[in-house]
């Protein structure tokens, strides 16, 4: 257990304590689950008394695995053998980089990413091929270590000597996902690392700084946008003006180091209308059937698989197919929509209303937000749930935080261990698990528990009339 501090330090307190007792008996209570709780309680006493050489251990863990995860993509990459999406983005990077056009007017798409994110990998061409690879695998580590680092303080207000399960347990349930963007070049990594600067920066009070960081994730990717909703509800005003403009300085002012206006303007749109704005039966964002497989874990892509007969796999068997229905393009899209509210209606009820959060609900809230950003998104790929890896980390601080062998640790165990089980279905049958939803349900029930906790711990703070913070 960590030592309480106070906001002003931004640390996060420990779970308020009822007038009733949580802890419970082990043995005769909860039986063999009492003891199993007992002994994970006392290995992660262990764990925790390993500090501070466990924080060392951890960097040269990420590091050691980083380096095996680069080898593969990297020499494929350098030896002219196949190279996942490296081979695109640095046929993409050429193009831009000689003034050859990006989007093709008459055939589909191959790059999807926003002007701006051609201009990034442009630069980077032209340092050389092997920046090309190098530089990517090494932001993509940075990022990761990032990303845990984040997690950690925005969990607990500090870095150092924190529990290492804080960093374990969410880089050992993605390592999977982690390892894809590593092999495929995705930039999920960095995104999340981005959106998790962004919360600290709103935290320490620099509006300003937030907005860039997500205008920035939305011009590597455009997803990160929808963030723009949350700032506009909390009335960060600062940081939505801030996104807004970075952002068109991205999209508008970065291409014309390679382009004229009149290309930068042009190629815009046609990326806003080929990509951002195609969605039909056939398969949406220039992606086709391809954009109802499996590996799509968003509600779009996984409510058209399930409830109509398109293939599971449109790239390699485009005969199989997992629906559980047959239902009309139209009516899929009204679940879809259903869906949508009722998430986005869950998220706005557990939300702390009429005073600003404390630290404690904003890592609450921010760790939903990243969920509910990933499971909307029309082409939310599974390797995109990396993001995953901050709200797990809330989690697990919930759990360390409460009683030990108490009634609110067994809860905030037992969901967090289901929505992890329901996931790693993928392991024994990556493609049937995956082609019905495991990684997208996953994210619900984790959506779900953190949505409860921070209803009870929002019930509880305005019970006690906490202070309210200011806002930017």
């Amino acid at each position: 257990m960590t030592r309480p501090e106070a906001d002003s330090t931004g640390m996060l307190p420990t779970t308020r304590r009822s007038n009733v007792p949580s802890a419970v008996p082990t043995a005769g209570r909860w039986g063999i689950l009492g003891r199993l709780a007992g002994r994970l309680d006392r290995s992660l006493a262990t764990l925790q008394a390993r500090q501070p050489g466990a924080d060392r251990q951890m960097l040269a863990a990420i590091m050691v695995a980083a380096v095996l995860f680069a080898v593969f993509p990297a020499a494929n990459f350098l030896s002219g053998r196949f190279a996942m999406d490296y081979d695109l983005w640095y046929f993409t990077a050429e193009n831009f980089l000689h003034h050859r056009p990006i989007y093709p007017a008459d055939t589909q798409l191959s790059f999807i990413y926003p002007p701006s994110a051609a201009a990034m990998l442009a630069s980077l061409a032209a340092l050389g091929r092997p920046a090309f690879i190098l530089v990517p695998l090494a932001l993509n580590t940075v990022s990761w270590i990032a990303s845990a680092a984040l997690t950690v303080w925005l969990v607990t207000g500090a870095t150092r000597r924190q529990h290492p399960l804080l960093v374990l347990l969410p880089s050992l349930a993605m390592a999977f996902w982690i390892w894809d963007t590593y092999l495929l070049g995705q930039p999920s990594l960095g995104l999340l690392a981005l959106m998790l600067a962004a919360f600290a920066c709103l935290r320490r009070r620099r509006p300003a700084l937030a907005g860039a960081l997500i205008a920035t994730a939305t011009a590597i990717k455009a997803y990160p946008a929808l963030a723009i909703v949350y700032l506009v509800y909390r009335r960060h005003w600062k940081a939505t003006f801030a996104t807004l403009v970075s952002l068109a300085g991205w999209l508008l002012v970065v291409p014309l180091a390679f382009r004229s206006p009149a290309t930068a303007v042009k190629e815009l749109a046609t990326w806003s209308r080929k990509v951002v704005m195609t969605y039909d039966d056939s398969g949406m964002s220039e992606r086709g059937v391809r954009a109802f497989s499996y590996r799509n874990q968003s509600v779009m892509g996984v409510a058209n698989r399930l409830l109509r007969p398109v293939p599971a796999d449109g790239e390699a068997d485009v005969g199989w197919k997992v629906n559980v229905a047959s239902l009309g393009f139209d009516t899929v899209n009204a679940v879809i929509v259903i869906v949508m509210l009722a998430l986005a209606a869950f998220y706005l009820r557990c939300m702390p209303r009429g005073r600003a959060p404390t630290t404690r609900e904003d890592s609450l809230e921010w760790a939903m937000l990243l969920l509910l950003i990933a499971l909307v998104t029309p082409l939310s790929w599974n390797y995109g749930f990396v993001w995953m890896l901050y709200p797990l980390g809330v989690a697990t601080k919930m759990m360390l935080d409460a009683p030990p062998l108490s009634r609110e640790r067994l809860r905030t165990a037992g969901w967090l261990a289901l929505s992890l089980l329901v996931q790693g279905t993928a392991l024994p049958m990556r493609r049937g698990a995956q082609a019905y939803g495991c990684v997208f349900f996953s994210a619900v029930i984790l959506l779900i528990g953190l949505g409860l906790a921070l209803r009870r711990i929002s019930t509880d703070e305005q019970d006690a009339g906490s202070p309210l913070p200011e806002r930017s």
